[in-house]
């Protein structure tokens, strides 16, 4: 089966892209999906550019496969087509990238824009010799599409999820852990945030180089480029200490770009 599916929207409607709202996880700022209809209204399709809920073996998959059940019957009953494409959160899912309007607008997670998926990750670092064997065994991955996001979903499927700093009781003391040592994980998620926009216009050049708009999500930072006549768009993550963006496109042409905070509420406690 492809990874990759191509789609028609309907003429003159709204299809509205979002990813990253990690349903089910702890760290999640998404409210509780019964209260995400405001999210649905005025649109023909939902399209969520990956990890849409944890659903990798780990302590929030139960929640995150629940939330995701619950948002495809919420988009059914508003007859919302709800697609779904592939993050290294939710690999079970089948398609990793999709094609909009003949091609004119891809839309994918972004995790296939580098071999190792998440080099700043404790999941590569505590296994980067078993991660650079698997890469080393798709010689083909950067002239073929369908075998780069082969990799990135055997990628994913290779470790264990690694959700927190083990051995350090201190919460505070484990979450600075967790987040800043070994240094190389902040300075690899500094410099993915730098040059993720120019990443993406090289991995479009090279597979799909008539495409007029790339949407992406994975890094968790919104933002949006432009190079030559393509249009590049990060949708952000609906995450602690990041923020999400949506993109409402019709007839392959974008209506908006604006924080997805804005159509949904989110009440502080």
């Amino acid at each position: 089966m492809s990874c990759i599916i191509d789609i028609e929207p309907e003429t003159g409607s709204t299809v509205r892209f979002i990813s990253d709202l990690h349903l089910g996880h702890e760290r999640s700022e998404v409210p509780p999906v019964a209260t995400l209809e405001p999210l649905l209204r005025g649109i023909g399709m939902l399209v969520v550019a990956g990890d849409l809920a944890e659903t990798r073996p780990c302590a929030w998959q139960a929640a995150g496969i629940a939330a995701r059940e619950e948002l495809r019957s919420l988009c059914a009953q508003n007859k919302v087509q709800l697609v779904e494409i592939s993050g290294n959160h939710d690999p079970d899912v089948p398609a990793m990238l999709a094609r909009f309007w003949g091609g004119r607008v891809v839309a994918m997670h972004g995790h296939a824009l580098h071999k190792e998926v998440a080099p700043w990750s404790w999941e590569y670092l505590r296994n980067k010799e078993a991660c650079q064997e698997l890469i080393r065994s798709y010689p083909d991955a950067d002239e073929n599409l369908e075998r780069r996001l082969e990799l990135s979903r055997e990628m994913c499927q290779l470790t264990p999820p690694i959700m927190r700093r083990e051995g350090l009781r201190n919460p505070l003391l484990r979450g600075f852990m967790h987040c800043f040592w070994p240094p190389q994980r902040p300075l690899g998620i500094v410099w993915s945030w730098l040059t993720c926009g120019r990443r993406a216009e090289h991995f479009a050049r090279r597979f799909f180089p008539r495409a007029e708009i790339i949407i992406f999500g994975h890094m968790h930072r919104s933002g949006s480029w432009k190079f030559g006549t393509r249009q590049i768009f990060n949708t952000g993550a609906w995450f602690r200490h990041a923020t999400p963006y949506v993109i409402d496109m019709c007839d392959s042409r974008v209506i908006s770009y604006h924080k997805l905070t804005d159509i949904v509420k989110i009440e502080k406690n």
